[in-house]
């Protein structure tokens, strides 16, 4: 082979390697594959059954929000109020069961609710025309305060039986409910996101919003009905967080936001817009799951866990700011 064939072949490996690592998705599985790979040699215990029940178990409602959250910041709308939304529906569910009303009117109450409080967002929105993270930032503090007024600023612990059971007992083939509903969730998403034209716009309106708008997509009501959606999502996740634990803490929801965020961008879901997809948020919880659960193992202390967190959010958005600006240079 002569020099000229040799250099071809090298720069065609080097520009298949390039596209490879370009895809978000397999980066970060290979991180994960890696990650799981070291943990094993670490600890016997990582590879068990019930050791990856406990990590997709942990990550279930977080996801449940991030499916919604994904379309939506594809979209170029972001949500910081969904750990707030989460916790007032949760406690309305809670109220209403300690009241002595029938589970499904405690779901679909709690449901409601948080199609309301998403509405409220979108509707802020589209009517100020302020930027997402300013509305739902204001939004998270006040749903936050409307939350602990609902509940007097009291854990709410006197829950049936028989709604108990729901998140803690209920399996399909040995998984856990609250699993079968994540995945059950993401695969509608994945369907919607691909195969709805509704849904698919995404994608145009992050890329390039007034584009999207001149080119006769209702902006507008993709915003408001997307975060209905999300706030029906965060009442699923809050139903089964309050099933889970029996209760509803004071503090239910607090932090989700940030760790769904973080998720998001590790995943390859793009900050500014007309990017991302379902299955590379999964990739990003399920990484910032094995690391919890890495931490846990190994008996970290829970305040350097937060510690790390945050140094993990500061650098997915480095990256992804890193990465928009390459292709603006470009």
């Amino acid at each position: 082979m002569n020099a000229n064939a040799k250099a071809l072949v090298g720069s065609g490996s080097d520009s298949i390697i390039k596209r490879f690592f370009q895809i978000k998705e397999l980066t970060i599985l290979l991180i994960v594959i890696t990650l799981c790979i070291a943990m094993s040699i670490l600890s016997p215990f990582f590879l068990t059954g019930n050791n990856w029940l406990i990590i997709l178990n942990g990550l279930a409602l977080d996801m449940i929000i991030a499916t919604g959250m994904t379309i939506a910041l594809i979209g170029g709308n972001i949500d910081f109020s969904v750990g707030s939304i989460l916790g007032c529906t949760g406690f309305l569910c809670g109220m209403l069961l300690e009241a002595g009303n029938s589970i499904p009117v405690a779901i679909l109450a709690a449901i409601g609710f948080g199609i309301v409080l998403g509405f409220v967002n979108g509707f802020l929105i589209v009517k100020l025309r302020v930027i997402p993270i300013v509305v739902t930032m204001g939004t998270w503090m006040a749903y936050k305060g409307v939350g602990l007024i609902m509940i007097g600023n009291k854990s709410i612990s006197s829950i049936p039986i028989p709604f108990k059971q729901i998140a803690q007992n209920w399996n399909v083939l040995g998984i856990p409910f609250n699993i079968v509903v994540m995945v059950a969730v993401m695969v509608v998403g994945i369907l919607l996101l691909k195969y709805s034209t509704f849904f698919h716009e995404a994608f145009f309106i992050g890329g390039n919003r007034e584009s999207a708008r001149l080119a006769g997509i209702k902006v507008n009501r993709f915003i408001v009905v997307i975060y209905m959606i999300i706030g029906a999502l965060c009442a699923v996740a809050g139903v089964l967080m309050v099933s889970r634990l029996g209760s509803a803490p004071s503090t239910m929801g607090q932090g989700n936001e940030f760790r769904i965020v973080t998720a998001l961008l590790i995943g390859g879901v793009s900050f500014s817009g007309g990017e991302g997809s379902i299955f590379g948020a999964f990739l990003g919880a399920l990484l910032m799951g094995i690391i919890s659960n890495a931490l846990s193992i190994f008996a970290i202390n829970g305040n350097a866990q937060l510690i790390i967190v945050g140094a993990i959010l500061i650098i997915a958005v480095w990256l992804d700011e890193s990465n928009r600006r390459r292709k603006f240079a470009r």
